[in-house]
């Protein structure tokens, strides 16, 4: 009896997974006859088809522009740099504090993901002069120099992407679930047992695979673009992260776009509830998020900054020790690293001279610390807030992260910004040495030359890191990852509750 009881058991459990595998086969060659069937129809459908096609063409355009603009904008800072560093090397014999004052320029390095996402760049300018008892504010702009027609004929592979492909989407899925309906063909495939599941796997996955053959030559043209522009650390990993990131964007859309299908009953009323969508995530929202992180965090204007930095240059630091108090302590502390505290009446004039200027020189590091930093900390209080419109918009959340990953957004330049403040003091400080060290009696009549310039350090910029990048980004990044969560909760729930009549 055991034994025949053992081998009914073994019987059972032999027949219960033959049926699970049959199961499972069946289920595997419902979803593969779903997409093949929705394949067919997306390929029959003429106006997805233009609209892609058409899509696919700008994306094109945007590229073969903006990479040619990229590659000249990248020569043309490379000839900048050149000729500011001969112009320094060459320059006539002079003081050192004076060779100071006289200064350079320091160029950013062009991105090499620039020509997907231009970002700020174009706005902000990439040149920066570097002088004594000043720091420099970028100039150059770009877009200060195009015309009116070419701001309005701005067109990048990120707005393409961002803006138009959800469209694309919109145009192939928006009658998904409608179409069924309004064929009669949803209660077939009901009848037939298909779960509501299997047909929304089936429905995405078809416009999955659309999506992605209408979009792979693009984005190997990108690789390729990429590859030929990379010149510093890490532009695969951005690259590759930007990828993904558009490519969850693309998901969430098709996600968004299937929920609207299956839970409204017409297709009509599906497109429009898309194309509203569509319009508050992209023109709406970031528009009012702008307007409303200005005005929930102020910031001075350049002019008001400037004007506060020269007060507390001539007074000092609000709250803090006059200015010539000031300098008198940091002269203190130099003058005993030099081992002179206390006997400056042995000093040569031009060492004394250096030490002056040396300290007057970190008194003024010490007011552009405390102004520079209190604006930029608003300014990032300002991109947390409108990172957080993004809440309301996937759209808003994809364009940060992708500019942070294209090394194009505000907190890149502030970064470019800072490491060439630290070289204009690095070289302040060295020249300012060089004339304390060398100028013996001859005080301001001393007079350096190209042996001297040579010695001044050299400003070589390195770009931050990719998880850098985005560690500035954990909102949007947490938003656009919300989105897709969401927008996959809603599909599933919408299809469940599907009415198939």
């Amino acid at each position: 009896m055991t034994e025949r009881g053992a081998a009914s058991r073994a019987g059972s459990a032999s027949r219960a997974a033959v049926s699970e595998a049959g199961s499972a086969s069946r289920a595997g060659s419902v979803l593969k006859a779903l997409v093949i069937k929705e394949l067919l129809e997306i390929r029959r459908d003429g106006r997805s088809w233009i609209l892609g096609v058409a899509v696919l063409g700008l994306l094109f355009v945007a590229l073969a522009f903006s990479f040619a603009e990229s590659r000249a904008l990248r020569a043309e800072l490379a000839h900048a740099t050149h000729q500011a560093e001969e112009d320094f090397l060459n320059q006539d014999d002079k003081n050192p504090h004076v060779a100071a004052h006289y200064g350079t320029y320091v160029f950013k390095p062009a991105s090499a993901l620039r020509f997907i996402n231009p970002g700020v760049d174009a706005f902000v300018g990439s040149a920066i002069k570097l002088e004594a008892h000043r720091r420099g504010a970028a100039s150059g702009a770009r877009a200060q120099d195009g015309t009116a027609l070419s701001r309005l004929g701005r067109l990048s592979v990120a707005a393409v992407v961002e803006l138009l492909l959800p469209l694309v989407i919109i145009g192939v899925g928006f009658s998904a679930f409608t179409g069924e309906r309004e064929r009669g063909t949803l209660r077939q495939l009901a009848s037939m047992g298909v779960m509501p599941r299997t047909l929304l796997l089936g429905k995405l996955l078809a416009q999955v695979v659309a999506i992605g053959a209408l979009l792979l030559p693009a984005g190997l043209a990108l690789i390729a673009a990429s590859i030929m522009l990379a010149s510093e650390r890490g532009s695969l990993t951005r690259l590759l992260l930007l990828l993904g990131l558009y490519a969850a964007h693309a998901l969430t859309w098709m996600l968004l776009t299937l929920w609207a299908s299956a839970r409204v009953r017409s297709s009509r009323s599906a497109l429009v509830l898309l194309l509203g969508l569509w319009v508050v995530s992209a023109l709406v929202v970031p528009r009012l998020g702008a307007s409303a992180t200005t005005a929930l965090v102020r910031t001075p204007s350049t002019a008001t900054l400037a004007a506060e930095v020269a007060e507390s240059l001539e007074r000092g630091l609000p709250g803090g020790e006059p200015k010539d108090d000031r300098v008198g302590a940091w002269s203190e502390q130099l003058l005993e690293r030099y081992g002179f505290a206390g006997a400056e009446t042995l000093m040569d004039a031009s060492l004394l001279s250096g030490i002056e200027l040396m300290a007057e020189a970190r008194f003024e590091n010490e007011v552009i610390d405390h102004h520079f930093g209190a604006f930029e900390a608003q300014v990032v209080r300002q991109e947390r807030v409108g990172q957080a419109f993004g809440v309301l918009s996937p759209i808003l959340s994809v364009r940060s992260v992708a500019m942070a990953l294209a090394g194009t957004d505000a907190a890149h330049h502030r970064h470019f910004s800072g490491r060439a403040e630290q070289h204009r003091r690095a070289l302040v400080e060295r020249l300012n040495h060089e004339f304390a060290e060398r100028g013996g009696e001859a005080g301001f009549d001393y007079r350096a030359g190209r042996e001297v310039w040579e010695t001044a350090p050299r400003f070589a910029y390195q770009p931050p890191s990719a998880r850098a990048a985005l560690r500035g980004q954990l909102i949007s990044a947490g938003l656009a990852l919300l989105w897709l969560v969401l927008s996959a909760w809603l599909a599933v729930r919408a299809t469940a509750r599907i009415q198939v009549v």
